[in-house]
Parts: structure tokens; C-alpha cells; sequence
């Protein structure tokens, strides 16, 4: 899997949209107004925060192999995919990410899993005392609560959990070289797990291929876990998963934002009570709107301004913003995403 597929997939549901930018900002995760419309108006959310450590280097170079075999272009800083670029795309397979509900927390879950894995193969050989994998003091301290659970810690829990993880990666339909990367990543009595150098050069895959395989295995594997349907057969990778996924979609900025907007206080009275700039307010409501159905838009937006800027946007299949402020003049930039967030499920 390259980075360069995943940006294509991106790539193309924008298509003659938005920017570069715009697809480097879906996949580190930024919280803006304009990001946050784009991932729930092109339904890119799978995509969101996968590499919120990306570096425009990294990002570039993945561009620059599209553009090279003339899958995209750029023009006026917007993307278009090309003929070839759209066959390309539905010629790859489908991936199975869920940045947006996970984002990043994947790592946390893993974390947990190696540490569990690592304790119970020391305790099975009778060794109490050993170096954990992980210094954080909230894994570790996770972990001993879920051995507190386990009837016995020290020789059918370790059973138990391997049949648990065989169980589950046959559910999930990951392929061998992902089932493979995970369980080299483990570390058990003698045995470190591999580094992703280890990695590279056992697969002569890039490491940044490989660690693109790995996100979309965790990704699968702790929807797996944590799904009441298999409770029962995976009841210690169901505890692993506890907390994992984001219940609250808005940030702790937003959810505060939340509460003085639910009371009534206008936009520029909860920026002087929060010494915030409007702008960054602006984009919390952004963002409230995006995850609200009953969102109160007439409170911004008069019916009829509305319903002319969804007709340009249906007739003349107009998403970007500059194009419709230029329509709408007496709209700004602020209502037009408002506009844009309440149109979910009228459009693509």
C-alpha cells in the first residue's frame, strides 16, 4: 500500500474541488472549519487523522509520483484526476481505515495488546519480574486491571489470548502480510518484536508501505474487538479495546464552545468570554454543525440564501467555496460552510 494510492482516493472524490492542502490536512487531522466540512461532504471521514505526523516532505514526494504518471494535475492550485487517474483509482482496492474514529487512539489499543502479550508469556515461564515494553504509566497500569480480571494469569490467559487473536484476525480479512507485521510486532519471553527495518528487509516493502498496512490491520482488528457481537468469543481483546474509539466526535476547545452556544451567547460574546479569536469560534460552530442534524442554521442563514446555494451547488456541481462566494456575495465564507454541512446525504 503506498500513500500515494491513499492521496489518489482522496484525490478523486475532491476532484476539481479543493487543493493539495486540503488532502494533507484530511490526513493529519486538522480540526478547521473547511477541513472538518470536507471530510463529511465528500465522505472522506475513513481518511481523517490517519498521519497527523505526516511531513510535507513525505506528502510532496507521494504528489509528485501522481503527477508523474499523470493521474492528477494541478491548475490554479486545484486538483483534477485525470482518465487514467480514475481508472487507476477504482482498479485499487478498497481500504479499510477508520481514522475518524479512532484517530490515532489505534496505537494506544496495540500498546496494550503488546504488554498483555509480553506479561503473560513471562508469567507462564514464572518470571515476575522483566522490563515492560512500555513506560507509560496509564498502559501499564490498564494492563493490571485486565490481569486482575483474567481467572488465571499465568497459564490458561495466555492460551486463551492467542486464540483470541488467531480468532480475530481470521475475522477481519486482513492479508498475510498484515497478519504478519502485527505479530512480528509482539514481544514475548526472548523474542523483541521487529523493528520496521527488520520489517523492511524480510518483505522488501518500504517501511512507509508497510506502516500504512499495519494502521489499516489495527484499524480492522479493533473493530473486531470491540464489537458486542463477538463479546463473547473475544472477551480479552474486547477489554483491550475499551476506550479506543472517539465517542464524541468534537474537541474538548469545541465541546466548551458547545455548552455557551447552546445557551444562547452569540459567536462574538463566547470569543470575549473565552478570549478566543472569532475566526477559531467560528470554526468550532463549523464544527458543531458538521456533527449536528438539528443544527440551528436559521440562526445564521436566512431559508431562502440557503436554499439558492444548495440549487448552484446541485445544478452546476459547485463545491468550492471562493467560486460560491463570488455567486453569493452577501454570504460569507462562514455561512457558506454552514450552508455546505447541512447538505449531508443530498449529495454525493
Amino acid at each position: 500500500m503506498k500513500l500515494s494510492s491513499i492521496i489518489l482516493k482522496i484525490a478523486e472524490k475532491m476532484d476539481g474541488q479543493r487543493s493539495l492542502n486540503a488532502s494533507l490536512h484530511v490526513l493529519r487531522g486538522k480540526r478547521s472549519g473547511q477541513t472538518l466540512q470536507d471530510i463529511d461532504y465528500f465522505s472522506i471521514k475513513p481518511y481523517f487523522s490517519l498521519l497527523p505526523k505526516l511531513a510535507d516532505s513525505t506528502f510532496a514526494e507521494a504528489v509528485r509520483a501522481l503527477q508523474h504518471e499523470g493521474l492528477i494535475r494541478e491548475s490554479e492550485g486545484i486538483v483534477t484526476v485525470t482518465e487514467k487517474g480514475k481508472r487507476t483509482e477504482k482498479e485499487l482496492r478498497v481500504f479499510h481505515f477508520d481514522g475518524w474514529n479512532y484517530r490515532g487512539r489505534e496505537e494506544i489499543f496495540f500498546l496494550r495488546l503488546v504488554l498483555l502479550v509480553q506479561t503473560l508469556s513471562q508469567l507462564r515461564e514464572s518470571r515476575n519480574s522483566f522490563h515492560p515494553i512500555t513506560n507509560d504509566r496509564k498502559i501499564q497500569q490498564f494492563v493490571k486491571e485486565v490481569l486482575r480480571s483474567l481467572y488465571d494469569a499465568r497459564q490458561n490467559s495466555a492460551r486463551y489470548l492467542a486464540g483470541e487473536l488467531l480468532l480475530a484476525l481470521e475475522m477481519t480479512g486482513i492479508s498475510d502480510l498484515q497478519a504478519s507485521i502485527l505479530s512480528h510486532r509482539l514481544t514475548g519471553v526472548d523474542a523483541s518484536g521487529w523493528t520496521w527495518e527488520q520489517l523492511e528487509e524480510a518483505t522488501s516493502e518500504p517501511v512507509a508501505s508497510l506502516q500504512l498496512e499495519y494502521l489499516e490491520a489495527l484499524h480492522r482488528l479493533i473493530a473486531v474487538s470491540e464489537s458486542e457481537e463477538f463479546a463473547e468469543k473475544l472477551p480479552i481483546l474486547q477489554k483491550l479495546a475499551y476506550g479506543i474509539r472517539i465517542e464524541t466526535p468534537l474537541t474538548d476547545s469545541t465541546a466548551i464552545t458547545k455548552k455557551l452556544f447552546d445557551q444562547g451567547v452569540s459567536i462574538e460574546e463566547i470569543a470575549s468570554t473565552r478570549q478566543l479569536k472569532v475566526n477559531t469560534i467560528e470554526d468550532h460552530i463549523s464544527e458543531i454543525a458538521a456533527n449536528d442534524r438539528d443544527f440551528p442554521i436559521l440562526r445564521f442563514v436566512k431559508r431562502e440564501d440557503q436554499l439558492a446555494v444548495k440549487m448552484e451547488v446541485k445544478n452546476n456541481d459547485v463545491k468550492r467555496l471562493r467560486l460560491l462566494k463570488d455567486k453569493f456575495p452577501h454570504l460569507s465564507y462562514f455561512q457558506l460552510r454552514l450552508i455546505m454541512s447541512t447538505m449531508k446525504g443530498e449529495h454525493v
